[in-house]
């Protein structure tokens, strides 16, 4: 089979993916036509699951993983306001409201693999998983993004570990979203029970990617971490101006 996608194709992916989610959420779009909303949703949902697998590509590349975890935390820190600033309308910056961005949960996944690789002991494996998990329970993608990652590391399968993950990332999904429906029905909307499933478009994508960096000049890797504050901030400009 020739694999035809390379990292930076599937960088582009991921940000046109985003880009299109955070237009459906930043504007409210669900108030205006469910469909498009679920359209914005789906295909949104391919971004992080890219940006995971190219995190642990990286973390096997890297030549310092604390200067990759630096990058990540960085990015964080830098895209926290504008985060909360789109994903809360006409509300004031608040501590007690924010939700952590994607960059905190890939960050939570990078030190966790890191840490993984260095011990043996399984019961301290197990407490690590848990702990991290955990720690982005209130970040975008909260513990599903590290459970994710961690698949992704650790299943050796080449083909296998761009399969399952996904898989059951989208199994304890959909069973979430099935239990907050049968306890209050009208709480989750349909789209919310179905778009999950445009996580399972990221298989055919990794499936066909062939392991390569491609086009990689020093401006677009920075430009693809600096993409995500900036375009936030532009969408909430756009909003406002509307």
């Amino acid at each position: 089979m020739n694999k035809k996608l390379d990292a930076f194709h599937l960088k582009v992916i991921a940000i046109v993916a985003m880009l299109l989610n955070h237009i459906g959420s930043g504007f409210r779009l669900f108030e205006y036509s469910d469909q498009l909303f679920f359209f914005t949703e789906f295909i949104g949902k391919l971004t992080f699951p890219i940006m995971a697998y190219l995190l642990v590509e990286g973390f096997h590349y890297t030549r310092n993983i604390k200067k990759y975890a630096a990058r990540l935390a960085f990015f964080w820190i830098i895209s926290i306001y504008p985060f909360h600033l789109l994903h809360s309308s006409n509300t004031p910056f608040s501590p007690t409201e924010l939700v952590n961005n994607i960059f905190f949960t890939l960050l939570m996944g990078l030190i966790l693999i890191t840490l993984y690789g260095k011990t043996k002991n399984i019961i301290l494996h197990i407490l690590l998983v848990i702990a991290f998990s955990f720690a982005t329970i209130l970040s975008d993608w909260n513990l599903l993004g590290v459970l994710m990652i961690f698949g992704f590391y650790r299943i050796q399968n080449a083909d296998l570990k761009k399969i399952v993950p996904p898989v059951y990332t989208v199994l304890i999904f959909l069973s979430l979203m099935v239990i907050v429906y049968l306890v209050a029905p009208g709480s989750v909307p349909w789209y919310e029970l179905i778009a999950p499933l445009g996580i399972l478009g990221t298989i055919p994508l990794l499936l066909n990617y062939n392991g390569q960096r491609g086009y990689s000049p020093n401006w677009v890797k920075w430009g693809f971490y600096l993409f995500y504050p900036l375009h936030m901030i532009v969408l909430i400009l756009i909003r406002g101006m509307m």
